[in-house]
Formats: structure tokens, C-alpha cells, sequence
């Protein structure tokens, strides 16, 4: 995600003289793993229309493509006149904010110590839907189930330094920053065996921008709400979906104020898809001690 986000954020830079300025969708495959350390975006038009601007970007490093992408420019603001195409509150058709706790009741959860970025981050999991996966669930309890099965997460997600903000470039990492299914699944699950100490490398991600990032007060600046559900973990490899939505936040973790409506007020920021393995942790390791000078992601 955060790679991916590198590309974004140059084809933003690129795209930021013309009438296309925003990200609306991305699709990006990842072809090797990369490392921190200098890389290069190669970016190319493919067609200038009316309401989107189609783009082809590719990150390089060590020689290699290690991401190629497709992203697809155009512009966010809100047409004033006109028929209405958007479903919103208080439609009872309109998706609301799936998080259940403000974010001013929320408790701070550690992070996977393997995230050396941690100490740049916080969050919390919301407990109630972290619930939904017990196996003594009402969703499961059920003799007979019609569709169902797999796992849900979600959390408030922030980022700790005061001088950080979220740009349209975060939205991928916040994306990939969900637990994955093998993760979620409880410990009777034999598909949930040694998932601890395993990698989910992302193969596929796509992202779609729902909207822009809010520059309101009445908005956190640091602060997302996140959401995902995974459905199905199938061999070989342990290949495993991911659907997340990004969500504006009322306030910081551990602040703001419980007011009447404030989930309504909420909106998505972008969906996230991806596709991912199950991995021993020690390949990731060993990939990442095969350069002595540059530390693995």
C-alpha cells in the first residue's frame, strides 16, 4: 500500500496543472517486493478525454519493475445542478459508517510487532465487530447458512505525528492496513494455524476514490475509520480477497465529543480491493537480508 502510494502521489504531482487533478481509480499489480531506498515512477499518458484522464504508471528500483499500475484521473467536485446520482443519507439506501464506537470511546490497541513503522501510527479495533467472528456468533450458529463465512475488521486508524496529514496518496496504505482473513479466523480454524508469524504479500490492489480527503473542522485530519471483510482463503499459497473502505473520523482517537448524528455525517473516502498470499514470515527475511545496504518494507 505504501509503495503503491508513491505512485499515486507522483501521477498527483503529475496530473496537478490540469482540469483532471483527482485520483479516481487505480489498478496496480506488484511484481516484486520492494525496499526502502531510491525508486524511480515512470509515468505515461495513454488518453486525454473530456472527464477522465487515463495514465500508466510504473515503479522501478534496482533496475527492475516492481509495480505496474493503471490510474484513472478526473474531478471530485460535486456537481451542483442537474439530476441526482449519488445515494446519501438519509436514503435508506446509502451506506452509513460501519464502525460502531466514537472515536472519543475508542482504547488504543497495540500493532503487529513486525510493523517498523508502528511508532508512526496508532489504533482501535472495534471489538463489537471483531465479534461477529467468534464462532459462537449468531452468524454462525445458524444449522443452515445461505452465503455468510469469512471475517469482518474494523478500526480507527491515525497517524501520531502532529505535522503528518492524510493526502489522496495515503488512501492505499490505509487500505492495506487491515487485518487479513488468516489473521481474523479463531484458533479452532485450521486455515488460522501459524497465520502469527506469516506475510501477506499484496499480488493486486485497486482503488477507487469515492471522494476527497475533507479539509473541514469538522473532520480529523490524521484520523480514518476503517472497515473490511474477506470471504474467501484458498489454496495453493493461501490466496485470500480483502475488501476495505476508508471513512472520514470525527475526531482524533481519545477526543472530540459524542454528538447526536455524528455517524450520518460521516462519508467514504475510497474503497480498496486486493488480493493476497499467506507466506512464511522467515521469506520475507531472507528476501529482505539479500541486500545488506537496504532494509525490506
Amino acid at each position: 500500500g505504501y509503495t503503491l502510494g508513491q505512485v499515486v502521489e507522483a501521477c498527483t504531482q503529475f496530473q496537478s496543472e490540469t482540469v483532471h487533478k483527482d485520483p479516481i481509480h487505480v489498478t496496480a499489480h506488484f511484481l516484486r517486493a520492494t525496499n526502502v531506498g531510491p525508486a524511480e515512477v515512470r509515468v505515461s499518458v495513454q488518453k486525454i478525454g473530456k472527464n477522465f484522464t487515463n495514465l500508466s504508471a510504473d515503479l522501478a528500483q534496482g533496475g527492475h519493475t516492481r509495480l505496474t499500475s493503471h490510474l484513472i484521473f478526473g474531478d471530485l467536485t460535486p456537481v451542483p445542478d442537474g439530476v441526482p446520482r449519488s445515494l446519501a443519507v438519509p436514503s435508506p439506501y446509502a451506506r452509513r459508517l460501519p464502525l460502531l464506537n466514537h472515536p472519543s470511546v475508542a482504547i488504543r490497541d497495540g500493532m503487529r510487532r513486525v510493523w517498523r513503522f508502528r511508532s508512526l501510527l496508532s489504533w482501535s479495533m472495534d471489538q463489537t465487530i471483531l465479534a461477529r467472528n467468534a464462532m459462537r456468533s449468531q452468524t454462525r450458529a445458524d444449522t443452515e447458512i445461505i452465503g455468510g463465512g469469512g471475517a469482518e475488521w474494523g478500526a480507527w486508524c491515525e497517524l501520531t505525528r502532529t505535522e503528518d496529514e492524510i493526502k489522496p496518496s495515503s488512501i492505499p496504505f490505509f487500505g492495506d492496513m487491515v487485518l487479513n482473513l488468516p489473521s481474523l479466523l479463531p484458533d479452532s480454524e485450521p486455515a488460522s494455524q501459524g497465520a502469527s508469524d506469516c506475510w501477506f504479500p499484496t499480488m493486486t490492489m485497486t482503488v477507487e476514490f469515492k471522494a476527497r480527503i475533507p479539509s473541514s473542522q469538522d473532520y480529523a485530519s490524521r484520523t480514518v475509520g476503517l472497515y473490511s471483510e474477506s470471504h474467501f482463503l484458498t489454496d495453493p499459497h493461501g490466496r485470500h480477497n480483502a475488501h476495505a473502505e476508508v471513512w472520514t473520523a470525527p475526531s482524533a482517537i481519545g477526543q472530540g465529543k459524542l454528538e447526536a448524528g455524528w455517524r450520518d455525517k460521516q462519508y467514504c473516502i475510497a474503497v480498496v480491493d486486493q488480493m493476497a498470499l499467506t507466506l512464511p514470515m522467515d521469506l520475507n527475511r531472507r528476501q529482505g537480508s539479500g541486500d545488506k545496504e537496504i532494509t525490506k518494507l
